[in-house]
C-alpha cells in the first residue's frame, strides 16, 4: 500500500466479532472494542491527512470527520 490512503472506515470486523479499521477492504487493524478502533482510526486518519468515517454495526454511517492537511498560504 502507498503512503496515500483515500479514507479509512472504522466498521464492524466482517470475519468475527469486534471492530476493523479498513481502507478499500484491507484491514489496517483490528480491535475487540469499538472505541479502541475509532481511537486508532483517527490517529491513522491524521497522520495520512485523509478522513475517518465511523460505521455502525448495520453499516450505516454514524459521523464522518477529514483531517486533511490544509494548504499554506
Amino acid at each position: 500500500m502507498s503512503d496515500t490512503i483515500a479514507g479509512i472506515h472504522t466498521t464492524t470486523n466482517p470475519k468475527g466479532t469486534g471492530w476493523v479499521n479498513q481502507v478499500n477492504g484491507n484491514v489496517l487493524s483490528s480491535h475487540r472494542v469499538k472505541a479502541n478502533a475509532v481511537a486508532a482510526g483517527r490517529l491513522t486518519a491524521k497522520r495520512h491527512g485523509t478522513q475517518l468515517t465511523v460505521h455502525r454495526v448495520d453499516g450505516s454511517v454514524i459521523t464522518t470527520r477529514s483531517y486533511a492537511v490544509s494548504p499554506v498560504a
